[in-house]
């Protein structure tokens, strides 16, 4: 087995194992807007759901050099951004936007995806995504001491939308309809589609194991 500090490692390195090893990610594909008025749209993988109370997202952005990128730029001049999935059909499309674009450039226009006006936050929305979260920005971390840094995002989910074909009457997201892509290694990313399902054991509240055991074990007075 290797073994080695992460100190040991130049940047370069020490960001191909990260990615490499914490697979697969699920990818935001984050639109915001500029106090210029400019949208920008990108996609991001160091992401996922945080917390259900409040629902709250977030994601990392790293700088460019020594300079924020656009989406980080953008949500500290306007706190408010649109979270989506992104599903096969869009993975081309979303792909795009991962240009180094300017920031006068519009990824909407360049991708060919359909912005929609938000209902709730002022950034537009990607009409062929199947779900897509309009967000507030709660939290924006600064992390890193040396160039570059790492913008860590956080944003409580205000408002939904989820095309009608992903849900049942129990509000379960069907997978196979979602046909979500996550993000490997290198150029690579994976399908959704070859799932395996675990049971999760259930402890009986009376086995000696469990919590409400435990907890009762708390409860007793220590011996004198």
């Amino acid at each position: 087995m290797v073994e080695f500090a992460s100190t040991d490692k130049p940047l370069a390195e020490r960001y191909k194992l990260l990615i490499g090893c914490v697979v697969p990610r699920p990818i935001a594909f984050v639109a915001t807007k500029g106090s210029d008025g400019v949208a920008n749209l990108a996609p991001f993988s160091f992401f996922n759901g945080v917390s259900a109370n409040p629902l709250t997202v977030a994601f990392s952005v790293g700088d460019r050099g020594e300079v924020m990128k656009d989406t980080s730029r953008n949500i500290s001049e306007h706190p408010e951004f649109i979270v989506h999935v992104v599903s096969e059909p869009i993975a081309e499309q979303m792909n795009i936007t991962c240009g180094d674009f300017g920031a006068h450039v519009d990824e909407f226009t360049e991708s060919g995806l359909t912005a929609l006006p938000g209902t709730v936050v002022d950034v537009p929305r990607v009409k062929e995504a199947l779900v897509a979260m309009e967000c507030r920005m709660t939290h924006h971390l600064r992390i890193g001491e040396q160039p570059p840094l790492t913008s860590h995002i956080l944003g409580e989910v205000l408002y939904w939308h989820i095309d009608d074909s992903l849900l049942n009457q129990r509000m379960h997201v069907d997978a196979d309809v979602l046909q979500a892509v996550g993000r490997m290694g290198g150029i690579e990313y994976t399908r959704t589609a070859d799932r395996l399902a675990i049971v999760r054991p259930v402890i009986a509240p009376e086995d000696e194991r469990s919590i409400p055991s435990y907890q009762a074990m708390l409860a007793r007075p220590l011996p004198k």
